[in-house]
């Protein structure tokens, strides 16, 4: 009898589909949308013959029993077969997926003082896909003076641009609702080298600057005009070369509050890039404590002197990433982990901080415009 912890179904209104050669899902921050990928090969000829998913078909996929995507699409279908071989192979992703393909309807161009959440479950209603902010930083609730949509922007390129202004990355739970931000508090899980570790990888890499400096405008007014409307600026400082310095230009206007946001977000996309740990064990559900993995809250503790240079040889890292796969070879997880730092939430005022402070970076603070 097949293990239930091994099984992947794919349940639609005409039948649930098990026999499949190959799986693999995917979730990462890398893609920004933090939506969930998926591709499922079939083989067996008798299973091929009954395999009639086809694109726009609606999908809920389930790993050892738990649901991953919940009324997902199916988007491509590719069918093959010689005088050896028969094979299927079905790509889709999660509901949330639709909202980086059509722009937002017309009729929907401006927002004047809506704050980040209202806004973004105005745009997603056409879609029946809700958005909420999780464990926001200081002043992410701020209501935005003017949004414009621009023109032909999808839901969640508008969403991406706002969060980007508010210190926060974007994930998506299995029913496709939008979460921005992540919880400070996740599953415990501990990888052991020699113990519960199929394969590792690390890479470590140093800070390309100095400092970050973010420049942006603020929205101008009868009583607010000139330079001090136009050039508003802020920097963070990293422990990278001395007197190198990234600069980047804000996609919109912002006040100063909303500039040192923006900034500290600039410097957690640095953190993310600077270490990053690949972790592949055996199974789909999380060591030790079960259940599947979530983005937004999973931790986990790295014990591995082959991989880390220190005296510990280990570390407690974010979840950044997981690919779960299953083939010939077996069914394994891939997670890959970044620093903490990458989701540090700074203090909006930059006076202080909320008990995230990195100690390779500052809280961003307004600087004059040279």
């Amino acid at each position: 009898m097949s293990d239930p912890d091994l099984i992947c179904e794919v349940r639609t209104t005409d039948g649930t589909y098990r026999n499949w050669l190959s799986v693999a899902m995917t979730q990462s921050f890398d893609d920004r949308n933090g939506f969930r990928n998926f591709r499922l090969i079939c083989a067996e000829p008798s299973a091929v013959a009954n395999l009639r998913l086809k694109p726009g078909d609606r999908v809920d996929i389930a790993l050892a029993g738990q649901v991953v995507v919940k009324e997902g699409y199916i988007v491509n279908r590719q069918a093959a077969y010689d005088a050896n071989r028969h094979v299927v192979q079905i790509d889709g992703y999660s509901k949330g997926g639709q909202t980086t393909r059509a722009s937002i309807n017309e009729g929907t161009g401006q927002f004047r003082g809506y704050k980040l959440e209202a806004i973004a479950n105005s745009v997603l209603k056409p879609h029946g896909i809700k958005f909420k902010v999780v464990n926001p930083p200081d002043g992410a609730d701020e209501p935005f003076t003017n949004v414009q949509v621009r023109f032909g922007e999808t839901p969640f390129q508008l969403i991406s641009r706002l969060c980007n202004q508010r210190g926060l990355w974007i994930s998506s739970e299995a029913d496709g609702t939008m979460v921005a931000g992540a919880d400070t508090k996740g599953g415990g899980v501990t990888f052991e080298e020699g113990v519960n570790i199929l394969s590792a990888n690390c890479s470590i890499a140093m800070p390309s600057v100095q400092e970050v400096i973010v420049n942006a405008q603020k929205p101008g007014s009868d009583s607010l005009f000139g330079r001090k409307a136009a050039e508003i600026q802020a920097k963070a400082t990293m422990q990278g070369p001395k007197g190198q310095v990234r600069k980047v230009l804000a996609e919109m206007p912002l006040n100063e509050k909303e500039l040192k946001l923006r900034t500290n977000m600039e410097v957690q996309a640095i953190e993310a890039s600077l270490v990053r740990v690949s972790i592949t064990y055996q199974g789909w559900l999380r060591p030790g404590i079960g259940g599947l993995w979530e983005l937004a809250h999973d931790y986990a503790t790295i014990k591995s002197p082959m991989l880390f240079p220190t005296e510990s040889g280990q570390m407690k890292m974010k979840l950044w990433s997981y690919v779960y796969s299953q083939s010939e070879a077996g069914t394994t997880t891939t997670c890959e982990f970044v620093s903490e730092k990458a989701f540090e939430q700074k203090a909006a005022d930059a006076t202080k901080n909320d008990g995230f402070i990195s100690n390779g970076a500052s809280l961003a603070v307004p600087e004059a415009v040279t």
